[in-house]
């Protein structure tokens, strides 16, 4: 059965794999040991979206697993819409939904539509969380003095960024000067947590340790956070963006 096309509004905007397909084998898989009465093997034949290590899938086989209630044929030629499950030798995923609009001039556009609409409610998610929002740049770095939160081998290193401000988009006007704490640590915890240098520009989304600002943040970073109510923290992709996001952000903000 195929997804419906509000249901498939909803995942094509973050499923990670996304492409055209035509099942070669019922119950089986490309890997040894995975076959099951909810997996098949399919010949991927356009990639429409993928990670980008994975564009080069097309004219490959895979495996999918398909969730309860929903079935596949052999034959059945279908856009899959997939999260990853196993990365090895070959390729499996968990799909999502499936479509049988197949031409990929119109699913791409979907799928473009859909990543740039989630995109917007995410980023409006973390500006309605920030305690405050800031143009600015960086005209200090140094390391944090507050106690950093026992977390093994995963220190953050925590430094402090001063921040000179251009432009107030919430908060407090006539602010002319934020700290933000950040992660100087590259262990893989912290690895894709924004560092910053001295002289980056940049729009800052600045939160404040509360349950608000966990959304999208996992808890084991949120939890290494110092017990400091005034510091201000960026731990979301979201909450630090270039300079060219900046209209964005301010029509964003206005909503």
């Amino acid at each position: 059965m195929a997804t419906s096309k509000k249901q498939l509004a909803k995942i094509a905007g973050d499923a990670p794999f996304v492409f055209v397909g035509r099942v070669q084998k019922l119950d089986a898989a490309t890997i040894e040991g995975l076959a099951a009465d909810n997996t098949a093997i399919v010949h991927v034949e356009r990639v429409v979206n993928a990670p980008d290590i994975f564009h080069g899938i097309a004219g490959h086989e895979l495996t999918v697993r398909t969730p309860k209630g929903m079935s596949l044929r052999k034959n059945d030629r279908k856009t899959f819409f997939a999260d990853g499950w196993i990365f090895g030798a070959s390729l499996a995923v968990d799909v999502r939904g499936v479509s049988e609009v197949t031409d990929t001039g119109v699913t791409a556009p979907m799928v473009r539509a859909a990543a740039a609409e989630q995109a917007d409610a995410t980023l409006k998610e973390r500006i309605d969380a920030a305690a405050l929002g800031v143009v600015g740049t960086v005209t200090n770095v140094e390391r944090s003095a507050v106690e950093t939160t026992h977390i093994s081998e995963h220190d953050p290193d925590w430094h402090e960024a001063t921040i000179d401000v251009d432009e107030v988009i919430k908060g407090k006007k006539g602010t002319k000067q934020v700290t933000v704490l950040f992660p100087n640590s590259d262990d893989v915890r912290w690895h894709n947590v924004d560092k910053y240098s001295v002289g980056e520009q940049g729009i800052f989304m600045l939160q404040r340790k509360a349950k608000k600002s966990a959304e999208g943040v996992p808890a084991k970073l949120l939890a290494a956070v110092p017990n400091e109510p005034d510091m201000f923290t960026t731990l979301h992709p979201a909450d630090h963006l270039p300079l060219d996001q900046l209209e964005r952000v301010r029509a964003l903000a206005r909503k």
